[in-house]
């Protein structure tokens, strides 16, 4: 299903006690947008991106901003990626790669000849979006899948999803007509590295449609809560193509 969704970013609650001396975030602010384009059967593309103005503990201010963008076609055998990343409205990084699964997934970049090499168990975004649907209202409490995202472009993530039966509803006014208002918990742990502590977390009320209402994303020294502020279905005319 094609859609738009908007999500206000701020910062989460925390309980973890400050160390003296540490910087911390003390404020955040911010959107993120996030297109789902169903291509006609042919791909699925997205374009996402997070604004997030950062007051750490010193009153001093930061704005960091991610640009993504991904092509993955509907087998999961190819994607191509986009990943830019801003401080303070200065590019201080930028990948833009292919990949693509045979005997093993092959990730090539296109502004210079590095070439990375993963196990074909190693899945797409979208291929995992999917998964979890999948298993969203059966009676399996966990799963595992390998993902390569582009995000951190070296590097898969092997990532952990623990389904809950809690049901979340949100306001119907946020909703387009023909969106479900039956939002899931789920959890994510994010590893890398065959490390045992996640470098992330991710807390996602999603629907049978792909469509999240809200995510926390936990990092090692704060959290963020995004709500959703709207969210609008998108279809494409495929018939006048």
């Amino acid at each position: 299903m094609s859609f738009q969704s908007e999500y206000d970013i701020s910062l989460g609650s925390s309980n973890q006690p400050r160390i003296a001396g540490r910087t911390y975030v003390d404020k955040a602010s911010g959107y993120l947008l996030i297109d789902w384009i169903n291509n006609c059967q042919e791909s699925w593309v997205t374009n996402q991106r997070m604004m997030t103005k950062f007051i750490n503990s010193h009153g001093v201010g930061t704005v960091s901003e991610i640009n993504y963008s991904l092509n993955e076609m509907n087998d999961g055998k190819k994607m191509e990626f986009l990943l830019e990343i801003k401080e303070d409205a200065e590019v201080i990084d930028r990948h833009y790669g292919k990949a693509e699964r045979k005997s093993e997934l092959t990730v090539k970049f296109m502004q210079n000849d590095k070439e990375l090499k993963f196990s074909k168990d190693v899945i797409f975004p979208h291929e995992f979006l999917e998964d979890i649907i999948k298993n969203l209202n059966s009676k399996k409490k966990m799963m595992v899948r390998n993902v390569y995202e582009g995000t951190i472009p070296d590097k898969f993530f092997n990532i952990s999803v623990f389904f809950t039966d809690e049901i979340v509803e949100v306001d119907e006014k946020l909703l387009d007509e023909g969106v479900l208002n039956k939002f899931k918990k789920i959890r994510m742990a994010y590893f890398q590295d065959k490390t045992q502590t996640p470098i992330f977390e991710q807390t996602v009320h999603l629907n049978s449609q792909g469509i999240a209402s809200f995510f926390r994303y936990d990092y090692a020294d704060y959290s963020l809560d995004l709500n959703l502020k709207n969210v609008k279905l998108t279809p494409l005319d495929c018939k006048n193509r």
